[in-house]
């Protein structure tokens, strides 16, 4: 079941050509994030993604329920050719959800709605 304060929330959200070179690494770190396409979190992999410094306190907060974004640094349906993640590309800004203890996820209403490939 759809998570009614996420809805409100879940956008079309931009892509960026990132380039690691130009930019000051000192400000973002790697985190692992989970996406699943199904409800019972069968379905999906796991992806690298560039988080804000300040964002990493909350990716290490084992008790931290909450939400940011990150910019995925792979391309999804490339390495593991799940088609309901066809066109999720390394430099989408994606949506976090951070969950205590386990790892963060993209929360699944976002991908069901596959916002990434709205115009």
């Amino acid at each position: 079941m759809p998570n009614v304060d996420i809805l409100k929330k879940i956008r079309k959200l931009p892509s960026t050509s990132w380039e690691i070179e130009t930019s000051k690494m000192d400000l973002y770190e790697y985190g692992y994030v989970n996406i699943f396409t199904d409800y019972e979190q069968t379905i999906g992999e796991q992806v690298l993604c560039i988080f804000r410094k300040k964002d990493i306190k909350h990716y290490i907060n084992k008790k931290y329920y909450g939400y940011t974004l990150a910019i995925l640094c792979n391309s999804c349906f490339v390495k593991s050719g799940i088609y309901d993640l066809y066109n999720l590309n390394a430099g989408q800004i994606i949506p976090i959800q951070f969950n205590g203890p386990n790892i963060p996820t993209v929360p699944l209403e976002w991908i069901k709605f596959k916002f990434w490939t709205i115009d």
